[in-house]
């Protein structure tokens, strides 16, 4: 073999070596997991182009695209320690960004959502608005008008043109992105949602592993984690900040 024949097969080693050797940071980070499907539910992953079916326990990553049929719903948690439930007849992609405060896009439809820890908090992106969720149990629903209820803590409901600040009772109006939320009004007994309580879940094991594994540098997690199924479970570590 000659000097140059040598040369060549010894780079060539060495690309191999370093393919071979990238991190795996550069894989999709898990943002979700499913832990309620009924009905017709289907994901688009980020870079693909057709939707196929959402099952329990699915990993969700950003970029994802989740859609909902008629008398279909599904439910979510997320890395970050919220839970989310998405209605019938909805479509909301979870951010590609890949922040932990900014995560879902809803383009149609209603969600309810719940921070599962104190330290647990979303926006919620939908044409109208930006839903600021935090420490909080709330339904925003995006349809010919956005509207967004408070069942317990606050959001903060913002767009270019206004801003309202919501409270547990409260709830407000938006009827475009070329409006300001409406004032804050109280909630009656007809306002308030039902549709999310027929999501049951009681097997959450895949979400306490993920959200343990998020304890993995940064600043100290010592929380309990209220589960939807009513249970109580301690996780102690650190959570990463994103």
């Amino acid at each position: 073999m000659t000097k140059t024949m040598k040369m060549a097969a010894a780079f060539a080693a060495a690309g191999a070596l370093a393919a071979f050797a990238q991190p795996a940071c550069s894989a999709p980070r898990v943002a979700a997991v499913a832990v309620f499907i009924t009905g017709d539910v289907q994901v688009k992953r980020t870079g693909g182009s057709a939707f196929a079916e959402l099952k329990v326990n699915d990993m969700l990553y950003a970029g994802d695209n989740i859609k909902t049929a008629a008398s279909s719903r599904a439910g979510l948690v997320t890395k970050a320690g919220a839970e989310v439930r998405l209605n019938e007849n909805s479509s909301f992609e979870i951010s590609s960004q890949g922040k932990l405060r900014d995560m879902l896009h809803l383009s149609v439809g209603q969600l309810w959502t719940r921070m599962l820890h104190k330290m647990a908090k979303i926006n919620v992106r939908t044409p109208s608005a930006v839903c600021a969720v935090r420490g909080t149990e709330a339904d925003i629903e995006q349809r010919s008008l956005l509207t967004v209820k408070v069942y317990e803590g606050h959001v903060d409901v913002q767009n270019s043109l206004g801003k309202q600040s919501l409270r547990a009772g409260q709830m407000t109006t938006v009827t475009g992105a070329n409006a300001a939320p409406e004032a804050a009004k109280k909630m009656s007994g007809k306002d308030a949602g039902k549709w999310q309580e027929e999501i049951k879940v009681s097997d959450y094991k895949k979400f306490i592993s993920l959200l343990e594994e998020s304890a993995a540098g940064g600043k100290d997690l010592k929380t309990s984690v209220k589960m939807p199924d009513g249970s109580v479970k301690q996780i102690e570590g650190s959570l990463k900040k994103k």
